[in-house]
Order: structure tokens, then sequence, then C-alpha cells
């Protein structure tokens, strides 16, 4: 099939004011230490084409997966710019919660692994994410946090602390690309910036966050936007498409995007879509934080 090049479309619609891309001139810092990252507002392409899906198939992921993705690239606008965390929540953030509220997740009242002990075969660090999460879990953290930075007199003005929505996530993601991931389509360039399948990454297992340093960051700054652990999202699950507006259909399903560690790569692209419960809660489950109007 031949296809129109996107990649200078959707990098010259995704952002007006280019200069943005340089994550480090707007970043905010929590009263938590958490550092946020400015996404602005602007247009992109949200899902993928059928070439794509394909290749994707071959390498590991089902067709019940990628026919979640839309027949074909559909321009998305985001409306309001919004703050993301620059990487997953860690063990660390997540544990300052528990500390502070005495909060119980959902892996802990079902029993079996949770953060606490996620049963892998070294223990995690505070630089890890924080694991076995349920979207009822980072709701519940994002919740707490809008309250402990609005006493603190530093929670941005008509915003509040929660889960991006998914197209939020996929153009903070792809930062302007087009392509399978967010550096390209070249499987070998994800070499030393991705956690995926596999040790050739260095890690067999959850890798602490940001551990690649600048390769491992997108053109926003965001760190492990692909690979490590599946992030949930604030929608409700269409199995036709994402959605530009939060879609608030079907809350007994819920969205998660990025694929993880223990994931082949044809899970790991910036348009796949997964679901699971909202008290769904397993080892390779975390979440990122972001900050915006409520939707």
């Amino acid at each position: 099939m031949i296809r129109p090049s996107l990649v200078p479309l959707a990098a010259a619609l995704l952002l007006v004011n280019a200069p943005a891309l340089v994550a480090q001139e707007r970043s905010m810092i929590t009263t938590t230490g958490m550092e946020l990252v400015w996404i602005p507002s602007g247009e992109f392409m949200m899902g993928s084409w059928p070439d794509e899906r394909k290749w994707a198939q071959f390498k590991g992921c089902p067709e019940s997966l990628t026919k979640r993705e839309g027949e074909k690239p559909r321009r998305t606008r985001i409306v309001n710019g919004f703050w993301l965390g620059r990487t997953e929540v860690t063990l660390g953030q997540w544990r300052k919660f528990v500390n502070a509220t005495s909060y119980v997740s959902d892996a802990e009242k079902k029993g079996g692994e949770t953060w606490r002990n996620p049963k892998i075969e070294f223990e995690l660090k505070e630089n890890h994410p924080a694991c076995c999460m349920s979207w009822n879990d980072a709701a519940a953290f994002c919740s707490w946090l809008t309250a402990t930075e609005k006493k603190a007199n530093r929670l941005p003005v008509s915003m509040i602390f929660r889960l991006p929505a998914e197209a939020e996530w996929e153009c903070a993601c792809r930062a302007g690309s087009q392509a399978k991931f967010w550096w390209g389509d070249k499987v070998e360039e994800g070499h030393k910036r991705v956690n995926w399948l596999g040790a050739e990454d260095g890690f067999s297992s959850i890798s602490p966050v940001d551990q690649f340093g600048a390769r491992g960051r997108n053109r926003f700054g965001l760190a492990d936007m692909l690979g490590n652990m599946w992030e949930w999202c604030l929608d409700g699950f269409d199995p036709e498409q994402a959605h530009e507006e939060c879609y608030k259909g079907n809350p007994a399903v819920r969205v998660c995007r990025g694929g993880s560690f223990d994931n082949f790569i044809g899970f790991t692209r910036c348009a796949t879509r997964n679901t699971a419960s909202p008290s769904a809660a397993k080892t390779h489950f975390g979440f990122r934080v972001s900050c915006g109007v409520p939707r």
C-alpha cells in the first residue's frame, strides 16, 4: 500500500510552538518531588495504518489488539495543554501516598502479588516504578496529590491531577512522530531506549525509571513512554478506536498504553491499546500522572 508520509505533517500539526519540545524549559515539581513536563495544545495523527498493524501481528501483537487502533491515523486535537509526569510514578512516590493515607491497594485486598511483594526475582528500589497498580489505585493517588498540592497552594489554576486521557497519552508519547515508536520505525534504534521483552536491553524484568538516560527520553523529555510498565489512561474502553475527547462510555473496562517489560516488540508501539478491569493489578501495571483541566 502506498501512503503519504505523515511524519512532517504530524510534527507540524503537533506543535505550533516548536520550542516547547524542549521539555526542560517548562517543567513543574510537586511538593512530593514528582517532576512533570508541559505538553502543549495542538494536533497530531492518532492511530495506525494497516501495514503497521500487520507488522505488529507478525511481531507478537494479536489481531484482537491491533484492530482497536482504528482503520487509519486520524487528525486529533489536544485543545488544552497539560502537564505529564516525566517518569512513571515510582515506588518511593507511591509509598509517600500510602504513608499519608494508609491506603490499601486493590491487589492487597485480593491477596497475591502486590506492590509490596510483586513476586519477581529481586527487591524493587524506591526509583523503580510502582507496580501491581490498578486503575482505581492510580485514581486514588491522583486525588490525594490534587488535595496535597491545593493545600500547599501549588495547584495550577483550573487544573487537577489525574490520569492522562488516551489522546493526551498518545500525543505525549509520539512527540511529533507518526512512526511505530517515538524514535522512528527501526526496531534496532530501540536498543538502550526501551525495556521490552528479553534481556538485551539490560533488564529481564522491571527497570528503574529513566534508566536509559537521555537516549530513553522522547522529544518532550519523557522517559519510558514505551516499555517497562503498561500505563493506565483515564478513558473507558471503546473497542473501535481511541477518542479525541476522554471516552466516558464503558467504565467497567479501562485503557492502558505503552507495553511493558514482558511484551513482544509488536505490543510496544505508540498506537497499541490494551485494556483491563479498573481493579486489575498485575505486576506490569503502573501509571503516570497528568495535571490538566478536568476531563
